[in-house]
C-alpha cells in the first residue's frame, strides 16, 4: 500500500523581514487565548440563551 504524497505549493505569499516575523510571532502570542470582543460576546451569548428553540 504505497501512498502517494502531494506537494502543496504556497500562494501569494507576501515577503517580509525576520524582524518583521518576530514583531507579529510576539504579538499572536500576547493575543492567543484573550478574549478579543467581550461586549460582541456577551450580546451573543445573551442574544442565544434569549432563543428558546430554533425554527425547523
Amino acid at each position: 500500500m504505497g501512498g502517494s504524497k502531494h506537494i502543496l505549493k504556497a500562494t501569494k505569499v507576501l515577503s517580509m523581514s525576520k524582524t518583521t516575523k518576530e514583531r507579529i510571532s510576539s504579538i499572536a502570542k500576547d493575543i492567543k487565548g484573550k478574549e478579543l470582543f467581550p461586549e460582541k460576546t456577551e450580546l451573543a451569548k445573551k442574544t442565544l440563551s434569549n432563543i428558546k428553540s430554533f425554527p425547523a
